[in-house]
């Protein structure tokens, strides 16, 4: 957006989330529109002025491809998100590394997007368990590394290998299994290889487990690059099992229900 005071702060930008929320209200690129915040917070559009429309708007189209590498973009039946369905698109590598390195998931400090980017346009990784394999003659040298920054680098990815089994579940990035299934199931399966080898019932039954999960679980289970990549992650050294020191663990929490409110 063209830069606007709002509720106290300048906004030059609001979200069209989805598709279908730009044709509902008639969007096109370079419309007029009134925004607010929702919430006090959130820019949002609430609608087009199209009194003031000049006439040279033009109407947004989702790409047939993907801008990255061509493949088809597809959209599944009620979802709102278009999809890039390539299975090598190297954007789709790019967010699947960042998500992978994030704190929620293996938490690897140090290792963001810029680091990801320049690790890819160097061609020393080309999946998540290449991260392992990195040496410091891999590093020094490289733009933003010096000998320090080159170790902590290097030091926080071999910790990242003692982290819990729900974590490396969720980094993994299948579709639909956040941070907490990816706990329901650690929990229930104990091991990698269960929750990938389990049959559609089975996962099913675990709790906040339906079928839609299920399968999406048993989807990346069957692909091909997808279970070359855990043996991957297996041959560096990752944690696949659940301890039972840790499936032990106090839960003081448990049972409780907490809301917050900024």
């Amino acid at each position: 957006l063209d830069p606007v005071r709002v509720a106290g702060s300048t906004v030059c930008r609001a979200t069209l989330h989805n598709e279908d929320f730009i044709r509902e209200k008639g969007i096109r690129i370079g419309d007029p529109v009134l925004i607010r915040k929702a919430g006090d917070v959130i820019p949002e559009v609430v609608r087009v002025v199209t009194e003031k429309r000049a006439g040279e708007e033009r109407e947004f189209v989702m790409p047939e491809s993907c801008p990255v590498c061509g493949s088809s973009v597809y959209r599944e039946p009620g979802e709102a998100v278009a999809r890039c369905l390539g299975s090598s698109c190297p954007a789709q590598l790019k967010e699947l590394l960042i998500h992978f390195a994030s704190r929620e998931a293996m938490n690897i400090e140090g290792l963001g997007p810029s680091i990801i980017n320049l690790l890819l346009e160097k061609g020393l990784i080309s999946d998540p368990a290449d991260l392992y394999r990195l040496t410091y003659g891999d590093l020094i040298g490289l733009e933003r590394f010096g000998e320090k920054s080159a170790r902590n680098l290097l030091a926080a990815i071999e910790r990242s290998k003692g982290t819990p089994l729900s974590r490396l579940l969720f980094a993994l990035g299948i579709r639909h299994v956040g941070a907490e299934v990816a706990r329901k199931l650690t929990e229930h399966f104990r091991s990698l290889d269960r929750i990938l080898t389990a049959t559609l019932e089975e996962l099913s039954a675990v709790p906040e487990v339906g079928v839609v999960i299920a399968e999406s679980v048993q989807r990346y289970a069957q692909e091909e690059r997808n279970r070359k990549l855990v043996e991957k992650l297996r041959a560096v050294g990752l944690n696949f099992v659940l301890p039972l020191a840790e499936e032990a663990r106090p839960q003081p929490l448990a049972g409780e229900t907490f809301v917050l409110t900024g």
